[in-house]
Protein backbone atom coordinates (compact mmCIF):
# COMPACT_ATOMS: atom_id res chain seq x y z
CA UNK A 1 0.00 0.00 0.00
CA UNK A 2 1.55 2.86 -1.11
CA UNK A 3 1.14 6.78 0.06
CA UNK A 4 1.03 9.38 -2.85
CA UNK A 5 0.52 12.85 -2.29
CA UNK A 6 -0.56 15.25 -5.08
CA UNK A 7 -1.70 19.33 -5.08
CA UNK A 8 -3.04 21.85 -7.17
CA UNK A 9 -5.63 19.79 -9.40
CA UNK A 10 -7.55 23.03 -10.26
CA UNK A 11 -10.66 20.88 -11.45
CA UNK A 12 -13.59 22.74 -13.12
CA UNK A 13 -15.66 20.68 -14.50
CA UNK A 14 -18.38 22.59 -13.07
CA UNK A 15 -17.64 26.03 -13.59
CA UNK A 16 -15.84 25.64 -17.07
CA UNK A 17 -15.53 29.75 -16.95
CA UNK A 18 -12.99 29.24 -14.17
CA UNK A 19 -10.85 26.45 -16.05
CA UNK A 20 -6.64 26.46 -16.04
CA UNK A 21 -6.89 25.80 -20.24
CA UNK A 22 -6.49 29.68 -20.44
CA UNK A 23 -2.90 29.22 -18.93
CA UNK A 24 -1.76 27.44 -21.82
CA UNK A 25 1.11 25.10 -21.76
CA UNK A 26 0.74 22.17 -19.21
CA UNK A 27 -2.47 23.44 -17.92
CA UNK A 28 -4.12 22.75 -21.36
CA UNK A 29 -6.52 19.42 -20.87
CA UNK A 30 -4.44 18.83 -17.39
CA UNK A 31 -7.73 17.06 -15.91
CA UNK A 32 -6.90 14.35 -18.72
CA UNK A 33 -2.88 14.07 -17.82
CA UNK A 34 -4.09 13.72 -14.15
CA UNK A 35 -6.24 11.06 -14.87
CA UNK A 36 -4.16 9.18 -17.33
CA UNK A 37 -0.52 9.37 -14.71
CA UNK A 38 -2.85 8.59 -11.71
CA UNK A 39 -4.72 5.19 -13.39
CA UNK A 40 -0.88 4.18 -14.36
CA UNK A 41 0.57 4.69 -10.48
CA UNK A 42 -2.30 5.05 -8.07
CA UNK A 43 -3.57 1.34 -7.17
CA UNK A 44 -6.88 0.79 -5.27
CA UNK A 45 -5.84 -0.07 -1.85
CA UNK A 46 -3.05 2.72 -2.04
CA UNK A 47 -3.30 6.29 -0.44
CA UNK A 48 -3.55 9.91 -1.70
CA UNK A 49 -3.06 12.63 -0.44
CA UNK A 50 -4.52 15.46 -2.15
CA UNK A 51 -2.78 18.60 -0.29
CA UNK A 52 -5.24 21.34 -1.10
CA UNK A 53 -6.19 23.21 -4.18
CA UNK A 54 -8.35 20.33 -6.24
CA UNK A 55 -11.36 22.37 -7.35
CA UNK A 56 -12.37 25.95 -8.40
CA UNK A 57 -15.80 24.97 -7.43
CA UNK A 58 -17.53 27.23 -4.67
CA UNK A 59 -20.94 25.53 -4.25
CA UNK A 60 -21.78 21.53 -4.24
CA UNK A 61 -23.76 22.33 -7.79
CA UNK A 62 -19.97 23.05 -8.77
CA UNK A 63 -18.23 20.47 -6.55
CA UNK A 64 -19.86 17.89 -7.44
CA UNK A 65 -18.32 16.77 -11.38
CA UNK A 66 -14.69 17.66 -9.80
CA UNK A 67 -15.82 15.14 -6.87
CA UNK A 68 -17.03 12.93 -9.36
CA UNK A 69 -13.94 12.68 -11.16
CA UNK A 70 -11.82 12.15 -8.49
CA UNK A 71 -14.47 9.03 -7.25
CA UNK A 72 -13.94 7.63 -10.32
CA UNK A 73 -10.29 7.26 -9.70
CA UNK A 74 -7.98 4.34 -7.96
CA UNK A 75 -7.23 4.43 -3.97
CA UNK A 76 -8.28 6.27 -0.76
CA UNK A 77 -8.63 10.10 -1.03
CA UNK A 78 -7.46 12.15 1.77
CA UNK A 79 -8.25 15.65 0.97
CA UNK A 80 -5.99 19.00 2.81
CA UNK A 81 -7.77 22.15 2.62
CA UNK A 82 -6.09 24.37 -0.02
CA UNK A 83 -6.45 28.61 -0.19
CA UNK A 84 -8.47 28.10 -3.18
CA UNK A 85 -11.13 25.29 -1.73
CA UNK A 86 -13.52 27.99 -1.10
CA UNK A 87 -16.54 25.34 -0.56
CA UNK A 88 -14.82 24.47 2.65
CA UNK A 89 -14.59 25.97 6.07
CA UNK A 90 -13.33 24.63 8.95
CA UNK A 91 -17.02 24.43 10.45
CA UNK A 92 -17.85 22.18 7.39
CA UNK A 93 -15.25 19.46 7.99
CA UNK A 94 -17.16 17.06 9.89
CA UNK A 95 -20.00 17.52 7.46
CA UNK A 96 -18.29 16.56 4.35
CA UNK A 97 -16.66 13.59 6.58
CA UNK A 98 -19.86 12.37 7.14
CA UNK A 99 -21.45 13.01 3.83
CA UNK A 100 -18.41 11.10 2.06
CA UNK A 101 -17.68 8.89 4.90
CA UNK A 102 -15.78 5.68 2.80
CA UNK A 103 -15.54 8.07 -0.32
CA UNK A 104 -13.30 11.09 0.67
CA UNK A 105 -12.26 12.18 3.85
CA UNK A 106 -11.25 15.33 5.03
CA UNK A 107 -8.14 16.33 6.85
CA UNK A 108 -9.00 19.21 9.08
CA UNK A 109 -8.49 19.82 12.84
CA UNK A 110 -8.62 15.43 12.78
CA UNK A 111 -6.36 13.08 11.59
CA UNK A 112 -6.11 10.09 8.70
CA UNK A 113 -4.76 6.58 9.73
CA UNK A 114 -2.45 4.93 7.34
CA UNK A 115 -1.25 1.46 7.91
CA UNK A 116 2.06 0.72 6.23
CA UNK A 117 2.83 -3.08 6.89
CA UNK A 118 2.93 -3.30 11.03
CA UNK A 119 3.22 0.50 11.52
CA UNK A 120 -0.12 2.68 12.12
CA UNK A 121 0.77 6.40 11.10
CA UNK A 122 -1.55 9.76 11.67
CA UNK A 123 -2.07 11.63 8.46
CA UNK A 124 -2.06 15.33 9.89
CA UNK A 125 -2.22 18.62 7.88
CA UNK A 126 -3.03 22.24 7.10
CA UNK A 127 -2.34 25.24 4.71
CA UNK A 128 1.44 26.05 5.92
CA UNK A 129 1.43 29.88 4.90
CA UNK A 130 0.11 33.36 6.49
CA UNK A 131 -0.01 35.35 3.50
CA UNK A 132 -3.28 35.28 2.32
CA UNK A 133 -3.41 39.04 2.62
CA UNK A 134 -0.83 41.14 2.35
CA UNK A 135 -2.01 43.86 4.53
CA UNK A 136 -0.58 43.80 7.99
CA UNK A 137 1.87 41.78 9.69
CA UNK A 138 -0.88 41.45 12.31
CA UNK A 139 -2.90 39.44 9.63
CA UNK A 140 -0.27 37.47 8.59
CA UNK A 141 0.40 36.46 12.16
CA UNK A 142 -3.02 36.01 13.19
CA UNK A 143 -3.46 33.36 10.25
CA UNK A 144 -0.17 31.75 11.16
CA UNK A 145 -1.29 31.28 14.56
CA UNK A 146 -4.59 29.79 13.52
CA UNK A 147 -3.03 27.14 11.20
CA UNK A 148 -0.57 26.50 13.89
CA UNK A 149 -3.68 26.24 16.22
CA UNK A 150 -5.39 23.56 13.68
CA UNK A 151 -2.40 21.70 13.25
CA UNK A 152 -2.02 20.95 17.41
CA UNK A 153 -5.56 20.01 17.33
CA UNK A 154 -4.81 17.45 14.54
CA UNK A 155 -1.63 16.49 16.55
CA UNK A 156 -4.05 15.68 19.71
CA UNK A 157 -6.58 14.12 17.59
CA UNK A 158 -3.88 11.66 16.78
CA UNK A 159 -2.45 11.56 20.40
CA UNK A 160 -5.92 10.74 22.19
CA UNK A 161 -6.38 7.49 19.43
CA UNK A 162 -2.89 6.32 21.01
CA UNK A 163 -0.88 7.26 17.73
CA UNK A 164 2.50 8.58 18.42
CA UNK A 165 4.02 8.67 14.56
CA UNK A 166 3.09 11.44 11.92
CA UNK A 167 2.97 12.40 8.41
CA UNK A 168 2.64 16.04 8.02
CA UNK A 169 1.42 17.57 4.83
CA UNK A 170 1.03 21.14 4.25
CA UNK A 171 -0.55 23.22 1.32
CA UNK A 172 1.98 25.73 0.74
CA UNK A 173 1.09 28.24 -2.30
CA UNK A 174 3.64 30.32 -4.04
Amino acid sequence: MALYALGDLHLSFGCPDRSMDHKGGVWRNHEEKIREHWINTVREEDTIVLTGDFSHGKTEEELRPDFDFLLALPGRKIMLRGNHDMFWDAKKTLKLNEKYEGKLFFLQNNHAIYNSGDRKYALVGTKGYCFENLDSLDHCLMLEEREADRLRKSFDSALSAGLDRFIVFLHYPP
